[in-house]
């Protein structure tokens, strides 16, 4: 039974991811893990939500550029 309710979770996470993707809505799962594989070096940590949501903001409205690190 857990395995299907793990099994439910993931497709559901990835439906959600798809779904801000299509909406270009900032996605906080996906950014850490790009950074974690990344970016990623001790004593150097990713964004709050807070803050990746606020910078995905900015980047999107006052700069009107591409919404990408690299």
């Amino acid at each position: 039974m857990r395995k299907k309710w793990r099994t439910i979770r993931k497709s559901l996470r990835r439906v959600s991811s798809a779904i801000k993707t299509i909406f270009g809505m900032p996605d906080y799962d996906r950014y850490l893990q790009h950074w974690y594989v990344t970016h990623a070096s001790p004593g150097i940590f990713p964004m709050t939500e807070r803050e990746y949501y606020m910078y995905a903001l900015r980047e999107r409205y006052e700069k009107g550029g591409i919404t990408r690190c690299c």
